[in-house]
């Protein structure tokens, strides 16, 4: 069968058929869950605990230049459309390249692909350090260094994302997908506060530096890894690859309605963290240590979903709970719209990052068990696009919404626009939300 049949035919939906050891392929009885294997099953996997530690070290440095570039940029302009300008730099490049990225992810050795773009991420630290460093710091330069990070993003997630299951197999891949995202989201919660207080006490060299040496962590961790096979195939050019997985994005169901939340959450959610110096400023009035508790609290929450779901293991009605994470993205950002009080902004922002996560994990994992492992890196390269890649169109409305209107503003059109899009979806595709 070559591979336009098997596009055409297709392989059985993953979302009912979940393997589990010796029963690969065979879907439990109707009316049972898949037995659980533990909060952290796929811990177990050496490969992967070590990948997991680096990842963990590494995103902690990545949060603290997170909040430092956010400070400094809204430091030198004194403008919500420049920090808005700035995170859409940065996120361009996902935008243009996710899906030639996804098939670099099925065709190269990924191991070797994500140590590339680790030590280029590690440069822009550098540069970032030194430009602060020796006060030659500008928005202009902040935005080149973002646009060039953000290119070797754009090539890091379809890598990352796809590594895991070659990691710890299908039978732990729904818990080594939440435990990333507690690492991350715990990642967001102790690198905040370290940078509010490295603001505070060296400036914004200090973040950039200590971001720098933790990308240490992430590089030796994949080069302990052996190499992955490369996956290329004899006589097909990229754009034969990306086609045949463009044609099976639109073939298979589930996908289209997955990717159409995750970019609503992307334009309409997401500008809640990247403007949130300006939300510190302007609606709760605090300084850089604020901000790192309110970034903080995103993460705190989004930290506690993610370890939820890792108990939760293989569970039905995945696609449920989608509506419900996102429903409760929208509601906190309404929340926080309206919040003035830095408590009860801190408990919305716990709330948004808690939807965040799951939203991001559950979409993340129907869509890997949908896909075949030959096309898995040009798929998640379409998350990436819908989830990163869309992103800078939410930092530019968001940003110009709230420089005509108000921040609080921002967060209100932001919330309605996540339920308009969750309201056409349960309506053209109701199958959804059925137990998946």
């Amino acid at each position: 069968m070559n591979d336009q049949e098997k596009l055409e035919r297709g392989p059985a939906h993953q979302v009912f058929l979940k393997p589990a050891g010796p029963s690969l392929g065979v879907a439990p009885p109707r009316g049972l869950a898949p037995p659980r294997r533990g909060m952290f099953a796929s811990l177990v996997h050496p490969p992967f605990r070590r990948y997991w530690i680096g990842l963990f070290l590494s995103n902690i440095g990545t949060w603290m230049q997170v909040v430092a570039q956010g400070w400094l940029v809204l430091r030198l302009s004194d403008s919500a459309l420049v920090l808005g300008l700035v995170g859409f730099a940065g996120s361009i490049p996902t935008l243009l390249l996710a899906p030639l990225a996804g098939v670099a992810a099925d065709r190269a050795d990924r191991r070797r692909l994500l140590i590339s773009t680790q030590s280029i991420q590690m440069a822009c630290a550098l540069i970032l350090a030194a430009a602060t460093g020796f006060h030659f710091v500008s928005v202009p330069l902040v935005g080149a260094v973002a646009v060039v990070n953000g290119l070797a993003n754009a090539f890091t997630m379809p890598s990352h994302q796809s590594l895991f299951l070659d990691l710890v197999g299908r039978e732990d891949l729904m818990n080594a997908i939440s435990l990333n995202s507690m690492q991350f989201n715990l990642s967001r919660v102790i690198g905040p506060m370290i940078a509010g207080l490295t603001i505070a006490a060296f400036g914004e060299t200090g973040c950039f530096l200590l971001n720098a040496v933790s990308f240490v962590a992430v590089i030796a961790a994949l080069a302990a890894l052996t190499s992955l096979p490369r996956r290329r195939a004899a006589g097909r050019g990229a754009w034969v690859d990306l086609r045949i997985g463009m044609r099976f994005a639109r073939k298979r169901a589930i996908i289209l309605p997955l990717l159409a939340i995750a970019a609503s959450l992307a334009v309409f959610g997401t500008p809640a963290v990247t403007l949130a110096p300006l939300f510190a400023r302007k609606l709760l009035n605090v300084g850089p240590r604020g901000l790192g508790g309110m970034l903080s609290a995103v993460g705190l929450g989004a930290a506690a979903s993610a370890l939820f779901l890792a108990s939760l293991g293989d569970f039905r009605k995945k696609g449920a709970a989608v509506f419900v994470a996102a429903s409760g993205f929208a509601l906190s950002l309404a929340g926080l719209g309206l919040s003035r009080s830095y408590v009860l902004a801190l408990l919305f922002l716990a709330i948004l990052g808690a939807s965040m996560s799951s939203s991001a994990s559950l979409i993340n994992t129907l869509l890997q068990t949908s896909a075949p492992d030959r096309l898995r890196g040009r798929v998640i390269s379409l998350y990436a696009l819908a989830w990163l890649g869309l992103v800078p169109i939410g930092n530019l409305q968001a940003g110009a919404v709230a420089e005509r209107f108000g921040p609080a503003a921002a967060l209100f059109v932001g919330a309605a626009g996540i339920v308009l899009t969750l309201v056409t979806i349960r309506i053209v595709k109701p199958v959804l939300g059925e137990p998946g």
